[in-house]
């Protein structure tokens, strides 16, 4: 961890915490080598959300169109 830590301006005890919560959210995993920390990202970690957000679109797009089409109808 010391490595995300250098030169980036963030103390090591503050990565080690928000590395923790991201492998908690699985969207880190996290190895231990002897006094060595590995972290490598998990994409797939982040479906749950990419997923939401599909259905957040699909609902907003629709009420958007419904009040369009409102908005034009009461244009006429």
């Amino acid at each position: 961890m010391g490595a995300l830590a250098e030169g980036s301006g963030v103390s090591q005890p503050a990565i080690t915490k928000h590395l923790i919560v991201l492998d908690r959210a699985r969207l880190v995993a996290i190895r231990r080598e002897g006094r060595n920390t590995h972290c490598r990202a998990r994409p797939e970690g982040i479906a749950p959300l990419a997923d939401w957000l599909g259905e957040m679109s699909r609902f907003w797009d629709a009420r958007l169109d419904a009040l369009e089409d409102l908005l034009k109808r009461m244009d006429q």
